[in-house]
């Protein structure tokens, strides 16, 4: 009899547990950005503006106005004894123009990776495209976090 106790009091211990990741909310940050410019490549400013849009509609008493210069290069790192391209060399430069009140501070970003010449070029992009979301990713979590250090 004690055995189906255990069992079925068990799950009810288990499950009444109040388990939260420490960083599920980032809505957490005193402040909002009013107004975001961008400027250079539209593709990274798109993917910029996409993640940023949760911090838009935020009220809070620290206003930021932000201008956004990226710019994307993909260079031909290393090539093979024929001449062809095997190693691309992707080089995503994000500076940041941070505004508040009469305050202006800059905070540039720079990152780098090697991609694989493809024979394939609809995988080759794919890749390319997820590994830029996930550089945006990193460099918006690194402003956000300058963001919310600012007096």
């Amino acid at each position: 009899m004690k055995k189906y106790i255990y069992i079925i009091l068990m799950p009810f211990l288990f499950l009444s547990c109040d388990y939260k990741p420490i960083y599920s909310k980032k809505s957490d940050y005193n402040f909002m950005i009013q107004k975001i410019d961008f400027s250079g490549d539209s593709e990274i400013n798109n993917l910029i503006d996409k993640k940023l849009k949760k911090y838009q509609n935020k009220e809070s008493e620290k206003k930021f106005s932000i201008l956004a210069l990226s710019s994307y290069e993909k260079i031909s790192q290393s090539k093979n004894l024929s001449g062809k391209t095997t190693n691309y060399l992707v080089t995503i430069d994000v500076s940041f123009e941070i505004k508040k009140d009469n305050e202006v501070k800059r905070y540039l970003n720079k990152e780098q990776f090697l991609i694989k010449n493809f024979n394939n070029k609809f995988e080759e992009n794919n890749l390319e495209k997820i590994k830029k979301e996930n550089l945006i990713d990193s460099i918006i979590s690194r402003l956000v976090v300058q963001l919310s250090q600012i007096e």
